[in-house]
């Protein structure tokens, strides 16, 4: 196997390889990137930990057709210091050691025989296209508010719903609910419903990124068969899909509101990451007291302390149809976390904007949104009890 490469490509492409691979070692196999040298004059690089794979094609120069596996953490290493300019990668004639040059650098890494690698199986079928650019901002408004917990495995995972009155991209950890939409005519004759593992949405995230940076119009394609695929520019990722019911999520979209506030984004930002600071670490609760023209944000610590901020707003219940200044004191409660969570999305207009809360009561389940994109993003926050 011997070929030239593109430096900064090589980079990027093993940097994407290296997120799929197993984070236990058990199966020496899959802590390797598999490199193939296919005499079409591409170079393929595999990476996989049977949930989740990854496969990068790139058009290069191959000088001599071949196949290797080589350590992911070292050839990561490796490359992270290339200097910028190509690099000629050869095994040698024992099929033992790639030898990589660059300039006056070599650097040989010992590999081992590409047929210890376990099979990537692919998908067979028509695919549903989707904007790489809408599916990026549906996984970016959904991911993080995924559970971490592997046994409650359909909170683990986004639900994606392709249909023909567009695409709809859910998650929920049993107590906050993101639900992202988007008219799109992707699902016009080839409807779609998966469940997305959260290893596979986070690696997503990051290779749209990419590709959108490099082409704005760019596509991604999605199959389902025994699993799922997403195929977007030279790269394709696999994963197991999550088996099993996700929760009624339509259910819990709150129907009535009783009340609610348009709050400035900075203000009530920045009051919350004050007032945050002396929340108690275990639920993380900051209280909020509305009245008709501000919002007083209260936490405390029998640890620590307590804090207290107030910030203007505009305050009103709802009525028979129309809205009226709320008479006495409205008190709910949250985990800051989630709130600061739901800020954090909107980094790039942190400093602007207002926020629209809606209410359904005390204990009942909110709606946040950002002013205008009501209709785009809603996320579902269910208060702490009293």
């Amino acid at each position: 196997m011997e070929a030239i490469i593109n430096s900064k490509k090589l980079k990027e492409q093993v940097g994407a390889l290296q997120g799929i691979l197993a984070r236990k070692n058990t199966i020496p196999a899959l802590s390797k990137i598999k490199i193939d040298a296919l005499t079409s004059g591409d170079l393929v690089m595999t990476a996989t930990d049977l949930d989740v794979s990854l496969i990068i094609e790139e058009e290069t120069d191959i000088l001599r057709p071949g196949s290797i596996c080589l350590s992911g953490k070292k050839l990561g290493d490796i490359t992270a210091t290339f200097p910028n300019e190509p690099i000629h990668l050869r095994l040698d004639d024992k099929g033992e050691k790639v030898e990589f040059r660059a300039g006056r650098f070599v650097s040989r890494l010992a590999g081992t025989e590409s047929e210890q690698f376990p099979d990537v199986p692919r998908v067979a079928g028509e695919a549903v296209k989707l904007p790489a650019s809408i599916f990026y901002e549906g996984l970016r408004r959904t991911a993080f508010a995924l559970t971490d917990d592997s046994q409650r495995f359909t909170l683990n995972a986004i639900l994606l719903v392709v249909d023909d009155s567009g695409l709809k991209m859910v998650s929920t950890d049993g107590y906050r609910l993101c639900y992202f939409r988007m008219m799109t005519n992707a699902g016009a004759g080839n409807n779609l419903q998966c469940l997305i593992p959260k290893k596979a949405a986070d690696e997503l995230k990051g290779l749209l990124l990419g590709e959108i940076r490099l082409n704005k119009q760019a596509e991604v394609k999605i199959k389902k068969g025994s699993q799922l695929e997403f195929s977007i520019g030279g790269k394709t990722m696999t994963a197991r899909e999550i088996t099993g019911n996700f929760p009624n999520w339509e259910m819990v979209l709150p129907k009535n509101f009783a009340a609610f506030a348009e709050i400035n984004a900075k203000e009530l930002r920045e009051a919350l990451n004050r007032v945050g600071v002396m929340a108690d670490d275990k639920n993380r609760r900051v209280e909020f007291e509305f009245h008709s023209d501000r919002v007083i944000l209260k936490t405390e610590s029998p640890e620590t302390g307590n804090s207290v901020e107030d910030v203007g707003c505009t305050f009103q219940k709802l009525g028979d149809g129309t809205a009226n200044d709320i008479e006495g004191d409205f008190c709910i409660a949250f985990n800051t976390k989630y709130l600061t969570d739901f800020f954090s999305i909107y980094a790039a207009r942190a400093n602007d904007g207002r926020i629209i809360w809606k209410f359904s009561g005390e204990s009942a389940q909110t709606e946040l949104a950002f002013e205008g994109e009501e209709r785009l993003f809603s996320y579902i926050l269910v208060p702490l009890k009293a």
